[in-house]
C-alpha cells in the first residue's frame, strides 16, 4: 500500500469514527421517532440495487407494510431510481446514514457489513463488539470454495443464508457458528429467475483476479486474463458460429474488472456490456449459453437449467492467488464441461447452439441433485427466519 493510499483510508477511518461516536451519542433521543424506531436497515454495498437485498427490500415492501424498512444506496447509483419506486432510501455516506446503522434493530446485507458507511472499518469495529444490533448475511452468491474470511470470528453474523444442501451443510460443519445461524433459505434473487426462452445470444461473464488488483491498463492489457477473453472475443471461428446461429454475444466483466472495458474488442455480433447498462439478472435471464471461468453466477445459470461451459486457462494461478477450493470440485459436481484452451470452447458452443442450448442429461440430473430447494419463496422464507430472530 503506497503512503498516499493509506493516508487516505486513515482520514476516511478517522471520520468514520467521530461520525460513527456522534451517532451513538444522540442515539437515546431519536431512537423512538418515527423514522429510527425498530428500524431495519437493508443494502448490497450501498451502491447498487440489483442483488438480494433489492429482491428482499421488495418484498418486504409489498408483502409487510408494518414493517419500517430503509435501503442505503447512494445519491449517484444507477439503481437510486429502481429503489426510490418501491420505498424508504437512505443516502450511503450521510449523517442519516450513520445514525440508522447506530439506530437500526436489524441490519441486513449481501456482504458484509455492506449496510455501513466504510466496510473496512466497521469491519474491525464489529469485532470489538461496538455495531449493535441483529447482523443477516443475505450472501452475495452460492459458496463453493473455502472462504476462511467468513469463518466465525472473523464476522459476527445472526444469520447465514445458504441455497443448496451441499454448501449449507459445508457452511454448517466447517465455518464454527452456533446452531441455527446457518440456515439453508434460498437466495432472494431466485424468485424473480424464470423459465429459459430462446434470445439468440451468449454470455460470457468472468469473475475477478486477485492477482489484477491495483494494475493499470497497460500492465491489464499484458496478462493472461486479457489476452485469454480477448482472444475469445476477437476469434474468427467465434464470429463464424455467431452468423451460423444468427446470435450475439454480450461480454461482462466482474465489477471489479469493470474499469477495463474498453480495453477489450468489440464487434457487430460481439458487444461488451458495462455495470450501467443492465443488472446481472437481466443478462443471465436475457441470455442461453454462459461462458465462465470461476463465477459463481453459473450457480443462477444452473438454476433455470441453462447450458453452462466452464474456460478456465489459469486453474493454477487462479488457486494460487484467489480462493483454494472448498466442497465443489468443478469436473466431478460442475453443471457443464470444464475446458482450458478456446477451440475446444467454441466446439462446445457450436454443439449447444445446435442442441437448441438445452442441457445434457448429466448436468441436468447434477443441477436436481444439487438444487433441492426450487420454488419462488426464497424472500418469504429469508423474511420469516430475520422477522423470528428480530424478535428473540
Amino acid at each position: 500500500m503506497g503512503v498516499q493510499t493509506f493516508v487516505k483510508k486513515l482520514i476516511r477511518c478517522i471520520s468514520c469514527a467521530l461520525k460513527y461516536t456522534f451517532a451513538v451519542c444522540i442515539m437515546p433521543f431519536v431512537k423512538n421517532s418515527r423514522s429510527y424506531k425498530n428500524l431495519w436497515l437493508i443494502a448490497e454495498r450501498g451502491i447498487d440495487a440489483r442483488d438480494n437485498a433489492y429482491y428482499l427490500f421488495k418484498y418486504i415492501t409489498k408483502n409487510q407494510p408494518e414493517i419500517n424498512i430503509a435501503y442505503v444506496i447512494s445519491r449517484d447509483s444507477a439503481d437510486r431510481e429502481r429503489v426510490l419506486s418501491i420505498g424508504r432510501v437512505i443516502d450511503f455516506g450521510s449523517f442519516r446514514h450513520f445514525i440508522s446503522l447506530a439506530v437500526s434493530k436489524v441490519k441486513i446485507s449481501t456482504h458484509i457489513m455492506g449496510y455501513t458507511p466504510y466496510i473496512d472499518f466497521f469491519v474491525r469495529l464489529d469485532k470489538l463488539g461496538l455495531v449493535r444490533g441483529k447482523k443477516i448475511f443475505l450472501q452475495h452468491g452460492i459458496i463453493k470454495d473455502n472462504l476462511t474470511y467468513l469463518y466465525s470470528g472473523n464476522v459476527h453474523t445472526d444469520l447465514f443464508v445458504c441455497s443448496a444442501k451441499p454448501e449449507y451443510e459445508y457452511v454448517r460443519d466447517n465455518f464454527g457458528y452456533k446452531n441455527g445461524v446457518v440456515q439453508m433459505l434460498g437466495l432472494c434473487r431466485y424468485d424473480a429467475l424464470q423459465k429459459p426462452t430462446r434470445t439468440n445470444k451468449v454470455l460470457v461473464m468472468p469473475t475477478w483476479r486477485y492477482s489484477l488488483q491495483g494494475v493499470d491498463k497497460e500492465q491489464f492489457i499484458q496478462s493472461d486474463y486479457f489476452r485469454k477473453f480477448d482472444e475469445l472475443l476477437t476469434s474468427k471461428r467465434l464470429c463464424e458460429l455467431l452468423k451460423k446461429y444468427d446470435c450475439e454475444l454480450l461480454f461482462y466483466p466482474h465489477i471489479q474488472m469493470q474499469g477495463f472495458i474498453d480495453c477489450f474488442s468489440s464487434s457487430e455480433r460481439v458487444k461488451i456490456m458495462s455495470f450501467k447498462d443492465c443488472t446481472v439478472q437481466e443478462l443471465l435471464i436475457n441470455t442461453d449459453v454462459l461462458i465462465t471461468d470461476f463465477s459463481s453466477v453459473f450457480f443462477d445459470y444452473a438454476y433455470m437449467e441453462k447450458p453452462v461451459i466452464f474456460y478456465q486457462f489459469d486453474e493454477t494461478d487462479f488457486r494460487k492467488h484467489h480462493y483454494s477450493e472448498g466442497y465443489f470440485d468443478y469436473k466431478r459436481d460442475g453443471f457443464g464441461k470444464v475446458l482450458y484452451d478456446l477451440e475446444p470452447v467454441l466446439v462446445e458452443l457450436d454443439s449447444i447452439l445446435a442442441r437448441d442450448a438445452k442441457v445434457e442429461t448429466e448436468y441436468l440430473k447434477r443441477i436436481n441433485s444439487f438444487f433441492t430447494l426450487r420454488d419462488k419463496n426464497c424472500c418469504e422464507r429469508n423474511f420469516n427466519a430475520i422477522k423470528e430472530i428480530a424478535e428473540r
